[in-house]
Formats: structure tokens, C-alpha cells, sequence
């Protein structure tokens, strides 16, 4: 089975062409490290990374390489539990396409999922986590950098809404989703850090935190190397 973490899987790719399914089982890697892991040219997987179709034995070595069914990466069929523990070992999170700005705010958008990104159960429960409780969101700005970059995936648990010192959490004022570091106060009122330091402490007094909606605990992120 693949050694991902993470196999993300849209709507579109679903029922799309062999490069976005490709460009989905890549996920975080780089071109030239998903080459290497499946034993293709770079020159080569570049081409299918472009729109080119693979062979049914070079879409037979991806797939094997990657531990996803070969129907699946070659005609978007989805995995039945008959021929696949997709299911047992995947949990699928879903994906939002809303945006919570790691700087001066950002509008919510669209709160249907668009997406879903499937995570190991293994890795779910070493953590503590219950899917049913998690969404992932985009990042919008630089403030948190170099925590959370530009555009980059979020990770929420919606069950941790109590404010805990140090940790990042998304918070809704208003229209807008703000992603920030809590720093709670002797006064009972707390401070929105950015790890940015360009951009300075935001206060909440205690009355102020009343108009607040915390959405959750910000428990992973996913990074672009």
C-alpha cells in the first residue's frame, strides 16, 4: 500500500483524466521524488503530469508503486471494499473551500465540500482525533508564516473550542475566519498573535470574546516542500 499520509481526491478528478489522478496521488511530493518512488523518468512523468496519458504498464507501475487500484488511476473508478481496504484504512475528511485568513481577515466562501482528503485511521487515532470532527480549510495570507503559509491546507478539529494557551485556532467574527496563535491574558481576556512578527498582537477583552465563534483547534497543516 502507498506510504502517503494523505490521498486527496476531488469531484472532478474522479471522473476526469489520468493527470489529474496522477497530480493527486503526487499530493506534496515533488515531481521529482513521485518519479523516484515510481521507478519513472523524470523527463517522462513530467509529460503525464502535462496531459499526456501513460501506457497500461506505466499506469500499472504508478499504481503499484502508489497502492492505489489501477481502474481507479485509469478510468476514475472508485475502490470497492471487495478489492480494495481503501475504506479500512482511509478515513475521508472533507474539504471546504473557504478560506481563513492568516492575516487581516478573509470572507468565508462556499461551506459545501468540494473536496475530501483521506487520512489513515492509524494515524487519526494515534492522534486522538475523531473524523467526524474534522474539516479542512484553505489558509489565506502570511501572518502565521512560517507556520502556515499562503494557500496552504488546514487541518480542524471542531470538538477543541475552548481557547488553550499557545496553540493556533480558527475564529469567526463576523463574516470573517481568522486563523491565529491564542495568548490568554491575566485579565481573562486573550491576544491573537500572528507568528508573523511583521504583524502586531491583536487584544480581546473578556466582553469582546463574547462576539467571537470559535470553529476549532488548527491540528495539521499541510506543507508544500
Amino acid at each position: 500500500m502507498t506510504d502517503f499520509n494523505e490521498l486527496e481526491t476531488t469531484h472532478a478528478e474522479r471522473s476526469g483524466d489520468v493527470s489529474s489522478r496522477i497530480k493527486t496521488l503526487m499530493g506534496n511530493l515533488s515531481e521529482s521524488a513521485f518519479a523516484q518512488k515510481c521507478k519513472i523518468p523524470l523527463s517522462t512523468m513530467r509529460k503525464y503530469l502535462s496531459g499526456s496519458t501513460p501506457g497500461l504498464d506505466k499506469a500499472a507501475q504508478i499504481a503499484e508503486a502508489t497502492g492505489v487500484p489501477l481502474e481507479w488511476l485509469a478510468a476514475g473508478k472508485q475502490p470497492t471494499k471487495s478489492d480494495s481496504q481503501f475504506e479500512e484504512e482511509f478515513a475521508l475528511i472533507p474539504g471546504y473551500n473557504v478560506q481563513v485568513a492568516a492575516g487581516h481577515g478573509a470572507i468565508a466562501g462556499d461551506e459545501a465540500p468540494t473536496r475530501e482528503l483521506a487520512f489513515r485511521r492509524k494515524w487519526l487515532r494515534f492522534r486522538g482525533f475523531h473524523e467526524q470532527d474534522l474539516v479542512l480549510v484553505f489558509a489565506k495570507g502570511d501572518s502565521m508564516e512560517p507556520t502556515i503559509s499562503d494557500n496552504e491546507t488546514v487541518m480542524v478539529d471542531t470538538s477543541e473550542r475552548k481557547l488553550r494557551d499557545g496553540h493556533i485556532y480558527v475564529i469567526r467574527n463576523g463574516d470573517h475566519l481568522l486563523v491565529k496563535r491564542i495568548q490568554t491574558l491575566w485579565n481573562d481576556g486573550v491576544q491573537l498573535l500572528s507568528d508573523n512578527k511583521e504583524y502586531p498582537p491583536q487584544e480581546i477583552s473578556t466582553n469582546d470574546l463574547q462576539s467571537l465563534e470559535v470553529i476549532g483547534k488548527v491540528v495539521w497543516v499541510g506543507k508544500d516542500l
